[in-house]
């Protein structure tokens, strides 16, 4: 295979990348990175295609890549992406930005009833009738050279995309679906889990309803620091603490050496971390009960089966009435979610992630439903 591109080494070349983009409605973008036990991604490289040139950005090499930022956030050109929110973590920590707009196929495929979390090739494959090669999928795309096959892979991950993008748009243009892609495709850049607050680490971890106000309080600073010292040594959070360790240290109330090790943290993760780990504990325990979190509801505990399928059963038949894949309009969890809003007055209360495009589309039915579905 011989595709053409233009590779950019140099940050001075960038100027070219800028001047192709301007005045042109969308382009493709893509990045090839790695994570090589890093808490960040580091970019090997950005692929941009126009519909008439496609660059190929070397950042290992280039080492400032600051001047395509310009494209990047120019309002007037949609960035087109497959699967764009690692993307996206990859701009907010290469270059302090993410881009915007953005829409994503995979999300619009999702829409058009094509199929939840498609893959490149098989959308490529769906839509244009092409297939791609797979075998540089698990490249080192921070090695150096990069090799012809790697290049050529990399190039055709955006020309194909835009081609993608371009016939999907004969789809949705003139349909209200077309919104929904809008929507769905702008959460890209929000929740980039990088850049989440270190003291709202800890709600992410599962059995929070087991602990009290004060061990809500330790797992709270603990993780806060976990995530502030991942960040600062650039390490995976778990190569500072994982997060089973964390749950038992505070659940069984360990805040010594010993009690680390019986927690689960190796000898290594002892030795760097368990005074500043100590300290903290200390000043935690400092802390009344009433400036604590408050106790966290358990959300993992069983549901109404009847009234859940009963909810699969309207998110079924939505779907396929306006073929779009089920995934997309509600997951699971936020199916019992609603089920668990039922206030003392029997009525049901939409959850956040039933909002949007989503209240008239499925989430008015879904309350009908468990409205007209009686008690337990």
């Amino acid at each position: 295979m011989n595709t053409e591109y233009i590779y950019i080494e140099h940050t001075s070349d960038l100027e070219q990348v800028v001047d192709a983009c301007r005045g042109i409605s969308a382009i493709a973008l893509d990045t090839e990175f790695a994570r090589f036990n890093t808490y960040y991604p580091i970019v090997g490289l950005i692929q941009i295609y126009t519909g008439e040139l496609c660059f190929l950005i070397d950042p290992v090499a280039a080492g400032d890549i600051s001047p395509i930022v310009d494209v990047l956030v120019d309002p007037d050109v949609i960035k087109v992406l497959h699967a764009g929110s690692e993307d996206m973590e990859v701009f907010q920590y290469a270059l302090g930005i993410v881009p915007t707009p953005v829409y994503d196929t995979q999300l619009a495929s999702a829409v058009l009833g094509v199929g939840f979390s498609i893959g490149y090739q098989a959308l490529v494959e769906h839509y244009l009738g092409i297939s791609l090669p797979k075998d540089q999928t698990r490249s080192d795309w921070l090695a150096r050279p990069l090799s012809p096959e790697q290049l050529d892979y990399a190039a055709l991950d955006v020309i194909h995309l835009l081609q993608v993008y371009e016939a999907q748009q004969k789809l949705l243009i003139g349909t209200e679906k077309l919104g929904w892609v809008a929507s769905e495709s702008a959460h890209l850049g929000q929740d980039i889990p990088t850049m989440a607050l270190p003291e709202e680490a800890y709600l992410k971890f599962k059995g929070l309803w087991q602990l009290d106000r004060r061990q809500l309080n330790q797992l709270k600073v603990l993780c806060a620091w976990r995530e502030v010292t991942a960040r600062k040594e650039n390490v995976p959070r778990n190569r500072v603490v994982d997060q089973k360790a964390l749950m038992s240290i505070v659940r069984d109330r360990c805040d010594s050496r010993h009690g680390y090790k019986e927690a689960g943290m190796s000898p290594r993760q002892v030795r760097r971390y368990a005074d500043e780990m100590m300290f903290i504990q200390s000043e935690a325990k400092l802390v009344p009960e009433e400036g604590c979190p408050q106790r966290i509801e358990r959300t993992d505990a069983p549901v109404n089966n009847r009234k859940l399928k009963l909810l699969r059963q309207v998110v079924d038949e939505t779907a396929k009435s306006i073929s779009v894949a089920p995934e997309l309009l509600i997951k699971r969890r936020h199916l019992e979610k609603l089920i668990r809003s039922e206030d003392s007055q029997g009525a049901y209360h939409l959850p956040e992630e039933l909002l949007g495009w989503r209240e008239s589309v499925i989430g008015h039915a879904l309350i009908s439903a468990l409205a007209g579905a009686g008690g337990d």
